[in-house]
């Protein structure tokens, strides 16, 4: 092919030229390539080819400009290549799965003429899953192979340990023969170790909650993902919690529905589909880890079983032609898009100022920290904040912290692809309350007046709240005054700053001590009384009133 960059390296993997150029992007470049054997007979392939950096020195300057040394933009791209040669390491474990696509060659050949490299991929061409879906209506039986297939692939992933965490309608493939096939293993790692140090990747729309969150994650996130692909494509193109079709969706829809899925609110089944197909994906899209499938293997039992049970129709046959024009396609949604995304055409970075894992705040106030887009062209890219735990901290759409209550949550920031967090750590004003006993005893009627007194001294002033468990044996007031109201035991809790005291208060009822009085004889016109004291009473009646008795 003349004009081509590429072609200088020919013949590719010693064998193979470039023949056509298919398709171009921000990515890198799809080629068709071509072989002939001594027989005669002709062989095609495709080449994605990429450069690393993209513009060479222009690149790096760029990034120099944003802030870097050369030496530090270098090794980001350096940190690149290491990336991508990692993913060949991956799909070479799963390579001859019918359900994974298929990785055939690789060369990294270092420029030159300036510094980077080239990459040039020899894989087999297929149609992307979204293309397919568009032109063609998918039904029943080419929802449930699309399951069985990509599950048939997860457990060779789980075979080697690993965790795709981007699965998604993109990096989904069919075969000329109408098989569904698993790529873009870009930012797919092998678990190994702890769970929790995995980064949180991935695309939003198909992410698993506990991923989303920064929270340990395993196989099941796989699962959830493709739950949600399936769950798409049975509910009119719908995602979960979206208005229903044929409801018009507005733009904030799809952000409201996605929010509320990843806080934890139960999804409905999808439209369409059998029930037992929509117990399926719904069971595999359940926001807790425990409810759903453990294992793709297990998942795919499952659709094996609806599968046996309906008289279903083979998944529809794709032309040959439609094949063809659909690798164009390829060149975003290959095996390696994730690696060349890193390649800094998008946001690279979010610089916070005013909160790092030192800072705390302290309850009731608000952090206004200062973030900054990079590299400097995406400066006015908008950043979504979100909060992991609502109950320690709040924050509102310019990034403000609002303190709620004490304790440790994170921060999330987004900002197109890019994901950040940060760990905001809410600590109570008040260490202590003194001056209260831990037990008082008071009689039905009693007052008493509270008088906490606050450590450390700074926030002495702090506003005071007072709390009664039982309002039939005490009250107390805005200002502390207990009132004792009847016999019994309950507890009054003072709140100030984060910090709580409870005490215990007793009431019992008052002794009264009454006299009692019995008639006597006397001397009287009428008749005769007669007065007796009856029982002890000492200090109620005084000792010399005993002669009239």
């Amino acid at each position: 092919m003349k004009n081509c960059y590429y072609s200088k390296y020919e013949p590719i993997f010693g064998s193979w030229r470039i023949t056509e150029e298919l398709g171009s992007g921000a990515e890198g470049h799809l080629y068709r390539i071509r072989r002939e054997d001594a027989l005669g007979n002709v062989f095609y392939s495709a080449l994605k080819a990429i450069s690393i950096p993209a513009n060479g020195e222009a690149e790096l300057e760029a990034m120099m400009a944003g802030g870097m040394s050369r030496s530090e933009a270098e090794k980001y791209f350096r940190d690149i290549l290491s990336n991508t040669t990692q993913e060949f390491e991956l799909l070479a474990k799963l390579k001859g799965n019918s359900n994974i696509v298929s990785y055939e060659d690789h060369e990294i050949i270092e420029k030159d003429d300036g510094f980077g490299w080239d990459l040039l991929i020899r894989m087999e061409e297929l149609t992307p899953l979204i293309r397919h879906s568009i032109h063609s209506e998918m039904n029943e039986a080419d929802i449930i192979r699309l399951g069985i297939d990509i599950c048939s692939g997860l457990v060779l992933c789980n075979k080697y340990n690993i965790v795709h965490r981007d699965i998604k309608p993109e990096n989904i493939f069919i075969s000329p023969s109408g098989s569904y096939k698993l790529g873009d293993f870009g930012i797919a790692r092998m678990v190994e170790g702890s769970q929790a140090s995995l980064s949180r990747k991935g695309t939003f729309s198909f992410m698993a909650p506990e991923i989303y969150w920064g929270k340990p994650y395993g196989h099941a996130a796989d699962v959830y993902s493709l739950g949600l692909v399936m769950y798409k494509y049975l509910n009119d193109g719908r995602m979960p919690l979206m208005p229903m079709y044929p409801q018009p969706v507005e733009y904030r829809d799809a952000e409201a529905a996605f929010a509320a899925r990843i806080g934890g609110k139960d999804i409905p089944a999808p439209r369409n589909g059998s029930d037992a197909l929509r117990a399926v994906v719904t069971k595999a899209c359940a926001y807790r880890v425990e409810d759903r499938y453990k294992t793709a293997e297990e998942m795919m039992k499952a659709l094996e079983t609806i599968s046996r049970g309906a008289d279903v129709p083979k998944p529809h046959k794709r032309k040959k032609g439609f094949v063809i024009a659909a690798t164009i396609a390829l060149l975003c949604l290959c095996a390696f898009g994730t690696a060349c995304l890193m390649i800094p055409r998008d946001v690279t970075d979010i610089e916070v100022t005013g909160l790092d894992e030192n800072t705390k705040i302290y309850i009731g106030e608000e952090l206004v920290p200062e973030y900054a887009v990079k590299p400097e062209w995406f400066k006015d890219e908008p950043i979504t904040f979100a909060s992991g735990d609502t109950d320690v901290f709040t924050v509102d759409n310019n990034g403000v912290i609002h303190a709620v209550s004490p304790g440790e949550s994170i921060l999330l920031l987004v900002a197109k692809e890019y994901s950040e967090e940060a760990t905001v750590t809410v600590i109570p004003k008040v260490t202590s309350i003194e001056g209260i006993d831990d037990e008082i005893s008071l009689t039905a009627g009693d007052k008493l007046t509270l008088e906490p007194k606050l450590k450390p001294e700074e926030f002495a002033s702090e506003p005071v709240t007072y709390e009664v468990k039982d309002k039939s044996v005490a009250t107390v007031s805005g200002e502390g005054v207990i009132t004792a109201v009847s016999e019994g035991e309950t507890v009054v809790t003072v709140s100030s700053g984060g910090c709580d005291f409870k005490t215990e208060i007793e009431v019992s009822d008052p002794v009264i001590y009454t006299p009692t009085y019995t008639q006597s004889t006397k001397s009287s016109g009428s008749g005769t009384k007669t007065k007796k004291k009856s029982g002890a009473s000492k200090g109620y009646f005084d000792s010399s009133d005993d002669e009239h008795f």
